[in-house]
């Protein structure tokens, strides 16, 4: 992985949150309190807005940076 290699590194985050909510799905089966929503609500609904503008953000960098390679070589 290069410097900026902005899609291993997107595809990294991706698969974290993914594999993040599969493993709060998993103990929310059997962590279904008052204390369990308060996490949840406080700290990873948050997550999902705030990961899908990075990836977004990542995505439209790496474009640009790619756009800057080809420039630089032409």
């Amino acid at each position: 992985m290069g410097p900026a290699d902005l899609h291993t590194s997107a595809a990294h985050i991706r698969d974290a949150f993914e594999e993040l909510q599969t493993a709060w799905l998993d103990a929310s089966q059997h962590w279904n309190d008052g204390v369990s929503r308060s996490f949840c609500e406080n700290h990873l609904e948050p997550l999902g807005p705030v990961v899908k503008l990075a990836l977004d953000s990542m995505s439209r960098m790496s474009g640009l940076v790619d756009q800057m390679h080809r420039e630089c070589e032409s």
